[in-house]
């Protein structure tokens, strides 16, 4: 599809923030779904250190949409990626079951993750698309 088809503000609708506003609804869902404790939910929880890097990654592919807007989308990902990555972390660490130093450690790790895979992206991006 051609962006000219497309108001403008339907191709800065479409970015990461959404793709985060998604994931943090995502997490809110998985806090409620365990409520009681479910050990099958508390693993999936407890790899969400590596699955939100993973995700910040996809991320990446927005450049490959042709309906995206790309001026000033590096710094959208970003800022959104910092952002959305603590807020749907933090959400999701929180409905773990049994709360400890264990989840702060995954949070923190998840975090240094998402900020070496922003960095990466960025080389990565600046490198194709200069």
């Amino acid at each position: 599809m051609d962006t000219s088809t497309l108001p403008r503000w339907a191709t800065v609708l479409i970015g990461p923030e959404l793709v985060w506003l998604l994931v943090y609804g995502a997490m809110t869902l998985l806090a409620r779904a365990n409520q009681p404790p479910n050990p099958r939910i508390d693993d999936f929880i407890e790899n969400l250190w590596i699955l939100i890097p993973a995700l910040t990654a996809l991320i990446f592919l927005l450049w490959f949409v042709p309906d995206v807007e790309k001026r000033g989308l590096l710094l959208r990902v970003w800022v959104a990626g910092i952002v959305g990555a603590h807020l749907a972390l933090d959400k999701g660490m929180s409905a773990f079951s049994q709360q400890g130093p264990g989840i702060g450690t995954a949070y923190l790790v998840g975090m240094i993750l998402v900020f070496v895979v922003l960095v990466i992206g960025s080389i990565v991006v600046f490198i194709r698309y200069r």
